[in-house]
């Protein structure tokens, strides 16, 4: 008897605002997100997924357009297998929303009270334990005192959830309280960078479906289950999973050390070379943050590496270096140039980054403008962005 194939995920976001972006990529973002998402459905029908799990925040209320959620029930009504959604704090299902005031397809299922419930179907022998949202905030555990039925059914959990704080107001759970519950697989929803967390096998967080920020790197998509059936209850099933990417970009955010460069163009030919190594192509918007120390006199100039966008979908170059003063000529210095470094000298070793990072944009700037120099040309690329 062939295997039960789950489709299992969640942290859609349609209809983002990828405010980080110019209006226009921001919108060819929100049509490629559209576009990831049909091709989950897609993916769905063509691989013949026996049930499709969506763990919470589908789309941000605040910003789903009538035509996405004509898009979402007209995909869902391609579908042959049943669909389970479980809403979270960005798509909450309280009285108004958009799961109470439409028509979904028959083959829709829709958890919508914070209370747990289930949907059985028979006909792949799954029961799909649940909840959903009714408000932003959830603090409640729908778990406790809970476990799941022991019979011939194959158990699922699939859930909006946070396993990583205990004060979270996203419905915070622990990994024992899922294991406790007893289900086969427990689809979960919320974290978008899964790949940091190390949970029980069988506990999985789908992660986002594309990434929409410099804090949610990588290649994004959903999860395939495969579970074996349950002949005798209380029998143990076999259960395996892997990702499937949908993502049509993806956000990269590095670090690279220029310590030494000599002027411009080598700084160029090291970012360039940086790019090609690992295969960054016009998939990628890369966060790209220069580190290290470089000479005195260096001007980064980030606007010169702009030719460089043109090999990616995006590129933002952020200026974090540390000019390397020769300190022991500065502070035996007699002039003004060498009491002002006197000044800023403790903060340049001060133990909280920031005031570090300040202080030496103010040492850059004041040596500039003592030297004559034009002091904008001593700014980092991040003064004024942040």
């Amino acid at each position: 008897m062939e295997n039960i194939k789950i489709l299992h995920t969640g942290d859609i976001h349609l209809d983002s605002p990828f405010s980080g972006l110019d209006s226009l990529r921001s919108e060819v973002r929100r049509n490629e997100l559209r576009g990831a998402f049909t091709s989950l459905m897609t993916y769905a029908r063509t691989e013949n997924a026996d049930l499709l799990l969506i763990t919470g925040d589908m789309f941000d209320v605040g910003f789903a357009t009538r035509e996405t959620i004509s898009l979402i029930i007209r995909e869902i009504s391609k579908l042959k297998c049943p669909v389970v959604i479980s809403p979270g704090n960005h798509d909450c299902a309280g009285e108004g929303s958009v799961w109470k005031r439409n028509v979904f397809p028959e083959n829709t299922y829709i958890f919508t009270s914070e209370e747990l419930s289930s949907f059985e179907f028979p006909e792949i022998g799954v029961r799909v334990y649940g909840w959903g949202f009714e408000k932003t905030a959830m603090r409640t555990n729908p778990l406790a005192g809970k476990r799941a039925e022991k019979d011939g059914f194959v158990n699922v959990l699939s859930a909006h959830c946070d396993l990583t704080s205990p004060i979270s107001s996203s419905c915070p759970l622990t990994a024992k309280d899922i294991l406790a519950f007893g289900a086969d697989y427990s689809a979960l929803g919320h974290i978008h960078n899964p790949d940091s967390l190390s949970l029980p096998r069988g506990i999985v967080y789908c992660g986002c479906l594309e990434g929409r920020s410099y804090d949610e790197t990588g290649p994004k998509g959903a999860v395939v289950c495969e579970i074996g059936r349950r002949s005798a209850p209380g029998e143990e099933v076999p259960v395996k999973y892997s990702r499937v990417r949908f993502s049509k970009r993806r956000y990269e955010s590095r670090l690279l050390a220029v310590d030494g460069i000599a002027d411009g163009e080598e700084l160029k030919e090291k970012v360039s070379a940086f790019i090609s190594e690992r295969k960054f192509g016009d998939d990628t918007l890369l966060r790209l943050t220069l580190t290290g120390r470089v000479r005195e006199d260096l001007t980064i100039d980030t606007d010169s590496l702009s030719n460089l966008k043109d090999r990616l979908y995006a590129l933002d170059i952020r200026d974090e270096t540390t000019p390397d003063w020769n300190a022991s000529s500065l502070s035996a210095d007699p002039t003004v140039r060498g009491e002002f470094y006197r000044v800023i000298e403790p903060l340049l070793t001060s133990p909280e980054p920031e005031k570090r990072k300040i202080a030496s944009m103010a040492l850059r700037y004041g040596l500039a403008a003592l030297a004559g120099e034009p002091v904008a040309d001593a700014l980092p690329a991040w003064y004024g962005k942040e």
